[in-house]
């Protein structure tokens, strides 16, 4: 049994005997941005802490719980021992010591490291440019309606605000175009299949109101279909569906058969993901082959 244990807690490591008492402790590094770095269990250990633990490490057996610490107690020619999670609670029994601004500093930087790293993949790129994608939109159609009931008439400095307000509006809509073809592109490459069955935009936006891909491949089609629907204010029926209303080919099928035909690509979309966020294959051509099949058969069974 271990007298006492080495653990890193938040950007410090901690000496702590086995009644929870702290002995010692050292900052990862003074700055709290580098010790956010150094807490990457992954991250090696740097020479000032090698040479703090062997200097402070106490008498006994030694334990540690993370195996870069565990690597240093060891290369001190000390017992040691290797400390399980369930064991770690019986050292920190004793409560810690309370928290300083050093280390509210630290936690968030490390935190913004995290959120850092979680954007920088694509799907997650993916989800926070389709919902500025979206907002942007929003934006751009709600200046064009309201330019509509815009009245200038005889006034000069009105119409100097006209002319800058279009000038607004062309950038906003260029702006708007720019995402769009970078959302499209991105989209491509981080749901291939979804993109391709349902348009890029459409993909992007279903992968975002999901919460990734593994999600909306979890997600049963009957839900997929209604993702970005919105609740009807008084009775009847509610909506069939609500981001795949846009989705491609959705023009082609008559109106009155758009509702069968969004199950089908609902159940069809559903594939598609679980295709990008699991098995990486390429499926695209085979669904697209099953779509088409689905919008020529609707075509013939609807009413003239």
């Amino acid at each position: 049994m271990a007298d006492a244990a080495l653990i890193q807690a938040g950007g410090r490591l901690r000496w702590v005997e086995r009644t929870g008492k702290c002995r010692a402790e050292a900052p990862l590094d003074p700055e709290p941005s580098r010790a956010a770095a150094l807490a990457d269990p992954n991250e090696p250990p740097v020479e000032s802490l090698v040479g703090w633990i062997q200097a402070s490490a106490p008498s006994g057996t030694l334990a540690c719980l993370e195996p870069r610490w565990a690597a240093v107690v060891s290369g001190l020619d000390r017992p040691a021992v290797p400390l399980s999670p369930s064991e770690e609670w019986d050292f920190r029994d004793g409560g810690w010591p309370r928290l300083e601004a050093w280390d509210r500093s630290f936690y968030l930087a490390l935190l913004r490291r995290r959120l850092e790293a979680r954007l920088s993949s694509p799907e997650e790129a993916l989800i926070s440019l389709s919902r500025e994608e979206e907002r942007t939109e929003r934006a751009v159609r709600r200046e064009e309606s309201a330019s509509l009931s815009f009245i200038t008439g005889e006034s000069e400095a009105l119409r100097a605000h006209a002319d800058s307000w279009k000038q607004f509006r062309l950038a906003a809509t260029e702006h708007h175009r720019e995402l769009s073809d970078r959302l499209e592109h991105l989209a491509q490459k981080a749901a291939p299949n979804l993109s391709q069955l349902v348009g890029p935009r459409v993909a992007a936006r279903l992968v975002s109101r999901a919460g990734g891909l593994a999600a909306l491949g979890r997600m049963s089609a009957s839900r997929l279909q209604l993702l970005g629907s919105r609740r009807r204010p008084a009775g009847g029926h509610g909506p069939r569906f609500g981001v795949l209303f846009l989705a491609d080919r959705m023009d082609d099928v008559p109106p009155n058969r758009r509702g069968a035909f969004a199950r089908s690509l609902a159940a069809l979309a559903v594939i598609a993901a679980r295709a990008d966020g699991s098995t990486q294959r390429r499926i695209a051509a085979e669904l697209c082959l099953r779509r088409d099949r689905r919008i020529d058969g609707l075509r013939r069974s609807a009413p003239p």
